[in-house]
């Protein structure tokens, strides 16, 4: 008998890769498909992590999973001054009372959206976890394949998490001013068409527009059935298409710079594609300053 269960879990861990494999992306392990993660479920250094807010986590989640709220990792005053997308301090209380170190293998996942989920994967590996994969297709794909939910929060024994923040990875205020019209840089705004022409004001917005020389690539054009990410020739397709080579530097922006940005900054990643950052601040912080100018 277990021979026979040896060889199902080999099995299924194959089919994994070569779901990932037929979609051709250069970083598959980014990734962890709903076999693969049921396979890990009893290995004792997985952390499941929901990003969904408090009371669509209390409704129903993975077995295990802890919640973080994406956007708890998003706090403007925390970060000010230093662009980062956190503070250290809440990096290391956050991730910490979730019983994430440096040995901890993370799955992160959402409702099936793919923002908030990036969201808390961008943060992981900002602040040097590398130990992070997104569940392809989230709760939704999980859901819809029959596999057990509960409403039961974990036990968790707090660890230490030692932020190592990656500056690299993002840029500030300061730097999106000085880069304007630069070429081979490309702005990428990854809010609905409405917000990005102004027509529509979302919460935080002080103004409405985009930064100036700023492209529209929603962040939604990545997402295939049941949630899951496109191939890498669509992703790579939709993304030549508005102009951006591998060689072009991809600077992504949403509204509060978690979420709809870091999706985007996920999929070109998840493609090989490097030559992309993250700008924290986003919307949110561009539009607050009167003084920073703005196209509708």
């Amino acid at each position: 008998m277990r021979k026979w269960i040896a060889v199902l879990a080999g099995l299924t861990f194959a089919l994994a890769n070569a779901v990932a494999q037929a979609q051709g992306y250069a970083r598959p392990e980014l990734l962890i498909e709903t076999d693969e993660l049921a396979r890990l479920f009893a290995q004792p250094n997985l952390r499941l992590v929901d990003a969904a807010d408090a009371a669509t986590y209390k409704r129903a989640h993975l077995p295990g999973a802890v919640n973080i709220p994406y956007l708890d990792l998003s706090k403007i005053d925390e970060r000010r001054g230093t662009g980062h997308p956190t503070s250290n301090f809440e990096a290391e209380r956050i991730f910490g009372e979730a019983g994430i170190d440096a040995a901890t293998l993370v799955v992160v996942y959402d409702g099936g959206e793919g923002a908030p989920a990036s969201g808390v994967w961008f943060v992981l590996d900002f602040f040097g976890h590398k130990q992070v994969r997104v569940l392809n297709g989230g709760f939704r794909k999980w859901l819809k394949e029959g596999r057990a939910v509960t409403q039961d929060a974990p036990k968790i024994e707090r660890k230490k998490f030692a932020p190592a923040p990656q500056p690299e990875k993002i840029v500030t205020r300061e730097w999106v001013k000085r880069n304007l019209g630069h070429k081979g840089t490309v702005f990428a705004d990854t809010r609905s068409f409405n917000e990005y022409i102004g027509r529509e004001l979302p919460a935080g917005a002080s103004r409405g527009g985009h930064i100036p020389g700023a492209i529209h690539i929603e962040w939604s054009n990545f997402s295939a059935e049941t949630a899951s990410f496109k191939s890498a020739a669509e992703i790579e397709a939709a993304l030549k298409q508005r102009g951006i080579a591998r060689e072009t530097k991809v600077v992504t922006y949403c509204q509060g710079g978690l979420g709809r940005s870091t999706d985007v900054a996920f999929a070109m990643k998840l493609i090989g594609w490097d030559n992309v950052v993250e700008y924290p601040g986003s919307w949110e912080e561009w539009s607050a300053d009167p003084r920073l100018p703005l196209e509708r």
